[in-house]
């Protein structure tokens, strides 16, 4: 007898019932988390990327007025 034909006469178990402690948890964690990552992304990561733009216009306003990059001076790591 064929495997696949085995499993066809196997039953099938119900699906189990949600466990009321993991349902609470979700419920209570899914909502805090959404948060902490919303005022994460809107304190840290915007003002950060608004810093890195900024910086970037000014430099390509400063070149578009005088004809040459701003001085970083002696960094090397650039």
């Amino acid at each position: 007898m064929d495997m696949l034909e085995k499993l066809a006469n196997v039953p099938v178990p119900p699906v189990p019932e949600a466990k009321p402690f993991d349902a609470g948890m979700r419920r209570k964690l899914h909502p805090r988390l959404l948060a902490a990552h919303i005022v994460e992304f809107a304190f840290e990561a915007m003002p950060m990327a608004l810093l890195c733009m900024i910086e970037s216009m000014c430099a390509a306003i400063q070149f578009t007025i005088t004809g040459s990059w701003p001085d970083r001076g002696n960094d090397s790591s650039r």
